[in-house]
């Protein structure tokens, strides 16, 4: 009788789930960082974490104004866990290098990627473009878990 209730006791005691599940932290540094005009990204602050945002050549523009694209294959956005620091050369480089390791990759299921272009003017002249990048309705799927965000600010690049 005693190992029975040892048993059990054992059993309920290995069995509990302390609801311990990864989380993604989704804290990310002010700075947009790129490779070229199609490929921004924001590092976490101990630089284990990535959001990167995809585009083609097309969505950072010369004319004033906000415009609205919808998440696509072509336009897309990944969040990535890595198992060590990595630096701001890791995406530009022709051939990623092996480590660190990607942990966890979730892509965008769904969501609307929103670019306000504003012009940079100095004595009456367009000097350049500043871009206010924000992702409505951004949803991630992490096995069963949902990672949504009715508005993500990817910040000004």
């Amino acid at each position: 009788m005693k190992k029975l209730i040892t048993f059990f006791i054992a059993f309920t005691l290995l069995s509990c789930n302390d609801g311990d599940f990864d989380v993604p932290s989704f804290e990310f540094s002010e700075d947009v960082n790129s490779c070229g005009e199609t490929l921004l990204y924001r590092l976490s602050p101990d630089k284990t974490e990535v959001i990167l945002l995809t585009l083609t050549n097309t969505q950072l523009g010369t004319t004033a104004g906000e415009k609205s694209y919808a998440i696509s294959s072509s336009l897309n956005v990944i969040y990535r866990i890595f198992d060590d620091v990595i630096d701001t050369n890791y995406f530009c480089q022709e051939i990623p290098p092996a480590s660190p390791t990607v942990l966890k990759e979730l892509e965008a299921e769904n969501g609307t990627i929103i670019i306000n272009t504003t012009e940079i003017i100095e004595n009456e002249v367009i000097t350049g473009y500043k871009y206010n990048i924000s992702i409505s309705e951004l949803l991630f799927l992490d096995n069963n878990e949902r990672i949504f965000f009715e508005t993500f600010n990817f910040g000004e690049y």
